[in-house]
């Protein structure tokens, strides 16, 4: 495998999904930050009223606030950036084997069965899938060798024929 440094070019192979998970994600974050501060003032505003009178839970948050906010933004912006990252290699795992399996099955699709096996990068999601392409792949290239030799041995030329516009439907990849 080649060891040489990736761009994020490379792992955003479906840039619209994976942006619109990525801004889901900080949208959600950005609701929980906010629903973390209204929690916090209604807690905070309850227990104090025990101890201390309006004016002063109005000078205690006034204090707190400053850096309840900054901390809530700043929790966010870390939050949003590991996210993007996570969702970004996630979705790399995921995406990628998904586009390489429509891929090779497009290709037999079209007529064209590759001859070697489709294979994954080790990690990546989707092996099963590509085992079961494998095997449908491996079925083809036995039942195409089959017809061939079916073809071969008939001996009634429009049964032959038959089975070569068959044959003419698929080729094996050199």
């Amino acid at each position: 495998m080649n060891n040489s440094k990736r761009s994020i070019k490379h792992y955003l192979i479906l840039p619209s999904y994976q942006l619109r998970l990525v801004l889901f994600m900080a949208v959600v974050v950005m609701i929980g930050s906010f629903v973390h501060i209204g929690v916090l003032n209604y807690i905070t505003t309850k227990n104090l009223s025990e101890y201390f009178s309006q004016n002063q839970i109005e000078q205690v948050w006034n204090t707190l606030r400053p850096a309840i906010v900054i901390t809530n933004i700043f929790s966010f912006i870390v939050l949003c950036v590991l996210l993007i990252i996570l969702a970004i290699f996630v979705t790399h795992k995921l995406i990628g084997p998904m586009l390489k399996v429509t891929g090779h099955i497009n290709k037999i699709n079209s007529g064209l069965i590759p001859k070697n096996n489709l294979k994954l990068r080790e990690g990546d999601e989707g092996q099963s899938l590509c085992d079961a392409v494998n095997e449908l792949q491996s079925k083809l290239c036995s039942h195409y060798s089959q017809l061939e030799e079916l073809k071969s041995s008939v001996k009634d030329e429009e049964t032959a024929a038959k089975i070569g516009k068959l044959l003419e439907e698929f080729q094996i990849e050199k």
